[in-house]
């Protein structure tokens, strides 16, 4: 007997007969054994798990997700299925979904950064406003998480009202003043946001349009011609009778104008003295009373 060969299931050592054919298995149950195994399907692999879950991969993925499906569609349930984690894995790293939204819109705001602006307080105060604008075409849900009297502070959010109040920055101008000038110029921006916003539903499911740049506006079914009257609507009738069939607005010229209007409300009672500077004094006397008195 000759021995040394291992066998095939179980690794033992066979004696193998001096002649004839050498054995694979050191014993019948061996054999069958590995008979069975031939018999039986090959098992079916698992996908292989996500790599190692990190915040910012959460937050990636949440912001995609949002993007997508509006904030009605981002559910922490719904989050983890598409991570393939449990919910519960999420809640250890958030404790709430309003702690989410939170790092989500630091996460979006940091990546929206507008390019150094350079020149007076209207053309910083306008990039800041075309740079608000691009974040809710990009990002639709960020509207409703930024427009409330407490929106998620971080230190994005923190340097983007620092860039507009030191814009503003003079003696001329209190803080209550500025307060107001920042909250007209950003209030103005999420109004015409709204939009589009409401035109894609951006609470709700996603419509798959992501940036429109035009609305139109129509009055659907009714003509609007059959509800003005010329007699108790005559500007309007006078004015829009040609608009039966809608009329369109682009939404990126509307909001320059619209800026651009506002910022001349702005420099007119505050920065009177100049276009781009404001006077050394709130109070400083005009040498002319009748320009003074027009300015305000």
């Amino acid at each position: 007997m000759k021995s040394g060969t291992p066998c095939t299931v179980c690794g033992e050592t066979i004696d193998q007969p001096g002649r004839g054919r050498k054995r694979s298995y050191c014993s019948r149950a061996c054999q069958a054994r590995a008979y069975r195994a031939r018999k039986q399907p090959a098992p079916t692999r698992r996908p292989a798990r996500p790599e190692r879950l990190t915040t910012v991969g959460i937050i990636r993925a949440a912001v995609d997700l949002a993007d997508r499906s509006g904030l009605d569609g981002l559910t922490m349930r719904r989050l983890a299925t598409e991570l393939g984690v449990a919910t519960a894995g999420l809640y250890r790293r958030f404790p709430d979904r309003d702690a989410l939204l939170a790092d989500m819109a630091e996460y979006v705001i940091s990546a929206n950064e507008p390019a150094a602006v350079t020149g007076d307080w209207r053309a910083r105060l306008g990039a800041e406003a075309r740079t608000e604008w691009q974040l809710y075409q990009r990002h639709p849900w960020m509207l409703p998480v930024l427009a409330r009297s407490r929106p998620p502070l971080g230190p994005a959010l923190l340097d983007v009202l620092e860039r507009s109040f030191a814009a503003l920055d003079h003696p001329a101008l209190d803080r209550d003043t500025m307060l107001t000038i920042y909250l007209a110029v950003s209030g103005l921006v999420q109004g015409l946001a709204l939009l589009p916003g409401a035109e894609r539903g951006y609470l709700g499911e996603d419509t798959g349009d992501h940036r429109p740049e035009r609305v139109q506006f129509d009055s659907g079914a009714t003509d609007p011609l059959e509800m003005l009257s010329p007699r108790a609507h005559p500007t309007l009738t006078r004015r829009f009778a040609d608009a039966a069939a809608g009329f369109d607005l682009d939404l990126d010229r509307l909001l320059t104008d619209c800026v651009d209007l506002l910022l001349d409300g702005i420099a007119a009672r505050h920065f009177s003295a100049s276009p781009a500077e404001p006077p050394d004094t709130p109070d400083a006397p005009c040498s002319d009373t009748s320009d003074s008195a027009a300015a305000r």
